[in-house]
């Protein structure tokens, strides 16, 4: 007897998109004008057609066993398993690897980067890490989350960015650092729940001037030496140490830095739940568009919200609905499909994303 046939519906990047392949969702124009229907077969046309209209991820059926089904999934749960293994034994290596350089031994750059390559690894590609990292549980001790986070994120920047091999690994190996001069910074200080005094306030900047010495000891390469002492310094020349002018900040830097402030806006923390990345991507459009660099910001910006398309999302009115077209000028204000029809976040000002609905 003939077997039956499953259908998985997987995420798909456009550009590994072939003919042949029965897309599982409508295509629409920014219109909202219906151009490829669900359940179509895709042609060369078909494909070029999704690309141009800015999609980055859609929704494919992919068949397989000998029973008939036929269910959603925002990733593969085998593979996102082994992403969150990997990120929780990182915490380890981060640990000893801190302590090895606070004591003043040598970095190998290799080592170092080996961490966050690991993680990388299991994640495959800009667009799952992104979702894993929205649904991964955070360490026990938030630095370390925080380390992991940033040099992850610089990885995906500098993809998007095209940047070089050797310097991507400097600027990942430089998020994962970034804030090492903490560990000079009194934990008094540092654990503070209240707002910092003046004076406490002016210490606690000094921690991107000890990451450098920290850092320079281990003879650790100087984009990463950089990466540490300036990821606070801003374009309107207002951050710290040194109050540098956009044009003088280096880019590893301001990579490190569009990574350290996208996460500390998003993570969990002790006093809130984690942030909606779509209120965040809007946040940082709105107030950072003038004191981080534009072309990183809005890159970033973009391919975030493009890692969320075939999502699905809460939206603030209560309705529940799967991102499927961002908008290039406002990504935080994407096309939403729902039962009812297409929303259109970016005319229909008074909804927003509320929250990505967790994977179950």
């Amino acid at each position: 007897m003939r077997g039956k046939l499953i259908l998985k519906i997987i995420r798909q990047l456009t550009d590994e998109l072939q003919p042949g392949m029965v897309i599982n969702q409508d295509i629409y124009n920014r219109n909202k004008v219906l151009l490829l229907a669900k359940g179509a077969t895709l042609s060369d046309e078909n494909i070029k057609t999704i690309k141009r209209l800015g999609y980055s991820v859609v929704s494919v059926q992919k068949s397989h066993g000998d029973e008939k089904a036929e269910f959603w999934t925002r990733f593969d749960e085998e593979k996102y398993a082994e992403f969150q293994k990997s990120y929780s034994d990182s915490q380890e290596e981060v640990t000893g690897l801190l302590k090895k350089l606070n004591e003043g031994d040598k970095v190998d750059i290799n080592e170092v980067y080996q961490v966050p390559q690991t993680i990388l690894n299991e994640a495959r590609s800009p667009y799952n890490l992104f979702i894993y990292l929205s649904q991964v549980e955070q360490l026990d001790d938030h630095t370390y989350s925080h380390s992991i986070n940033v040099s992850l994120i610089c990885s995906a920047i500098c993809q998007w960015l095209n940047i070089d091999p050797d310097t991507t690994k400097d600027i990942i190996v430089a998020g994962l650092l970034h804030d090492i001069g903490k560990s000079r910074i009194d934990q008094e200080i540092l654990n503070k729940p209240e707002q910092l005094t003046p004076a406490e306030w002016e210490e606690m900047k000094k921690h991107t001037i000890y990451g450098y010495r920290i850092l320079e000891e281990a003879e650790a390469p100087y984009n990463v030496r950089i990466g540490a002492l300036f990821h606070h310094e801003r374009m309107d020349g207002k951050g710290y140490p040194t109050g540098l002018p956009g044009k003088e900040i280096p880019l590893t830097a301001k990579i490190v830095a569009v990574a350290d402030v996208y996460d500390a806006m998003t993570s969990k923390r002790t006093y809130r739940s984690r942030v909606c990345p779509f209120k965040v991507i809007d946040k940082l459009q709105g107030d950072f568009y003038t004191v981080l660099d534009t072309k990183i910001l809005l890159t970033f910006l973009s391919r975030i919200a493009e890692c969320y398309v075939g999502e699905l999302v809460r939206l603030s009115d209560g309705r529940t609905g799967q991102v499927v077209v961002i908008n290039r000028l406002q990504p935080s204000r994407p096309m939403v499909r729902t039962s009812a029809g297409i929303v259109n976040l970016f005319e229909e000002t008074n909804i927003e994303i509320a929250e990505i609905v967790p994977a179950e």
